[in-house]
């Protein structure tokens, strides 16, 4: 696999990704001790259980024939990455009871905590608060859209991290959240492009791409979490059907650059345009573009609307506004 990083400079290259390679695992099986999330004392516990909420399988998508695919339904929509996220937990001294400090991450498989066998050395950063922090697993992405993998691993990091906010509202970033370095050295985990590291302990390589802080006394917010928890991206079936009203400018655009006809059954659409390089500068944006339509998804669906997210956008050269991100939205629409 092409350096991860390296593919950076290349996401909005007019190349097409070529077929597609095996996508690997959904979640890495990490070792360690398996803790129950209900065993957890605050602040830990109300990190976990919001992971909880956000992560666990609700049932499976369904294919347009009715029947379940093996894809996960979750809180959290993916915007594009298939799904790549994966949730950790940095507990400090004094903050782990009964368990301990140490470093865990969220188990999908067994809706559980694993704590990790902790590599040595002292928690860092040196804070005695909780943090998540969030990293993609590359490979189901990469393996689809290759060279376009960045935005869409931003993207569906961005989706989470936002629920995150809503869910605990004390919940904060430090200013050095979207650092790569900061996050990996958090996890004491290696690149992901140390490949070797991770394949000899059974792993295969993840992306720490962001962290977020948890106050002494974080509290969930259950209006959020229901309103969240309740939350579903409108079936494509829902956008087709729904194809009444004469196209405008906006849902044309944005279907034709993403190449999905289904984008023309919304009622509306709002659309990001891509930075015009993916430098610091552009790397930063492709955060806060994200995360804006990340918060307005889930404030329109706790208002009744339908919103799917669109991804996947390859302009061609002449377009004078090529987009990066987009969500159509179904005015009060039903969800699923």
């Amino acid at each position: 696999m092409t350096s991860s990083t390296a593919l950076l400079e290349t996401a909005f290259s007019p190349e097409l990704p070529g077929d597609p390679l095996p996508p690997g695992p959904r979640a890495n099986r990490w070792p360690g001790e398996l803790v129950d999330i209900a065993e957890l004392r605050a602040p830990a516990a109300t990190a976990a259980t919001a992971i909880h909420r956000l992560w666990r399988a609700r049932g499976h998508h369904p294919r347009p024939d009715g029947t379940p695919t093996t894809v996960p339904r979750r809180a959290v929509p993916s915007a594009g990455g298939c799904y790549p996220v994966q949730w950790h937990l940095v507990i400090p001294p004094g903050r782990g009871r009964p368990h301990g400090p140490g470093r865990y991450v969220y188990d999908p498989a067994t809706e559980m905590l694993v704590r990790r066998p902790d590599p040595r050395g002292p928690i860092w950063p040196a804070s005695d608060h909780v943090e998540i922090v969030l990293t993609v697993q590359p490979g189901r992405t990469f393996g689809r859209y290759r060279h376009r993998a960045w935005p869409l691993w931003v993207a569906d990091a961005a989706y989470a991290l936002e629920a995150l906010l809503f869910l605990v509202p004390e919940a904060h970033l430090p200013t050095d959240w979207s650092d790569l370095a900061a996050a990996r050295r958090a996890l004491r985990l290696p690149r992901a492009a140390q490949a070797a590291w991770w394949l000899d302990r059974g792993l295969v390589p993840e992306l720490a791409l962001a962290r977020i802080r948890l106050p002494h006394d974080p509290h969930l917010d259950e209006v959020v979490s229901a309103a969240i928890c309740a939350r579903r991206s409108p079936v494509l079936d829902r956008f087709h059907e729904h194809r009444a009203q004469p196209s405008a400018d906006r849902r044309t655009q944005t279907a034709r650059q993403s190449g999905q006809s289904w984008v023309l059954g919304a009622d509306r659409v709002i659309g990001w345009p891509r930075p015009a390089r993916l430098d610091t500068v552009g790397y930063a944006q492709l955060w806060q573009i994200h995360r804006e339509a990340a918060r307005q998804t889930y404030s329109l669906a706790a208002q009744g609307h339908g919103v799917r997210a669109v991804s996947g956008f390859s302009p061609r050269p002449a377009e004078t506004r090529p987009l990066v991100h987009a969500i159509a939205i179904l005015e009060n629409g039903a969800a699923a």
